[in-house]
């Protein structure tokens, strides 16, 4: 909070709208000059920034820079790239603390693997169960890392789709200066907000309907009920 509020602070006194509007331009300008060099630098820039647990909102700035297509292509790889070094760490690096910290988790993990193989970890990823626990989780765990790859790319398809739509629909500064708050009264973007906000409900209650019995609904589960013990009386 204190970042924030001193980084609020800073830009109030030392930068003016104009020069943030300026800065702007001068971006998406060098984007539309340079595409694939601007392309490579802002993927190399998000899968960095994506090593970093709870930096959430930038799908939505980097569809807002590149676009809706470029967008999409930019944060699955992006995050792909970032889950698989966490992938790495975890198996060769870290395996042993992340065998004693989440040692039930691994367990049902394997398991889960050994009975439905590659759909456990897609469901997880649809279900938007926490990125950084599954990545390391899974690193420690017997999966292939292909299958780890494609999974992920997969799995976090619909959550990206919805995250790029509500940046493409996110005005420009300068339209923002120009038009005022009226320019954020857009029914689509509307739409994708309340679509962000629904999906991951959705995804749940979909994995949950067309799972079959015994199929992932948590990647922890409660642990059995004792059943009551029956004495004869002698």
């Amino acid at each position: 909070i204190s970042i924030i509020a001193g980084l609020t602070w800073y830009f109030k006194r030392h930068v003016s709208l104009e020069e943030l509007i300026g800065h702007e331009q001068r971006l998406r300008q060098a984007i539309a000059n340079r595409p694939w060099h601007a392309f490579l630098t802002g993927l190399g820039i998000y899968a960095i920034v994506s090593l970093i647990p709870g930096t959430s909102g930038k799908s939505v700035v980097c569809a807002w820079l590149f676009g809706f297509w470029q967008g999409v292509i930019l944060i699955l790889l992006g995050l792909t790239a970032a889950a698989t070094v966490n992938f790495y760490l975890s198996r060769y690096i870290f395996r042993d603390w992340i065998e004693q910290r989440f040692a039930r988790l691994l367990k049902n993990l394997n398991k889960h693997l050994a009975e439905e193989g590659a759909f456990y970890l897609l469901t997880l990823r649809m279900a938007h169960f926490p990125f950084s626990i599954i990545n390391l989780v899974s690193g420690a765990s017997r999966l292939h890392v292909r299958t780890f790859c494609w999974t992920t790319a997969l799995g976090l398809l619909p959550g990206t789709v919805v995250f790029a739509w509500v940046g493409v629909r996110l005005p420009s500064l300068d339209r923002l200066a120009s038009s005022g708050a009226a320019s954020l009264l857009d029914p689509l973007l509307f739409a994708a907000l309340a679509a962000s906000a629904a999906l991951p409900v959705v995804l749940r209650w979909a994995i949950r309907r067309i799972t079959m019995p015994g199929h992932v609904k948590h990647i922890e589960q409660a642990p059995p009920k004792q059943q009551p013990q029956h004495h004869t009386i002698p």
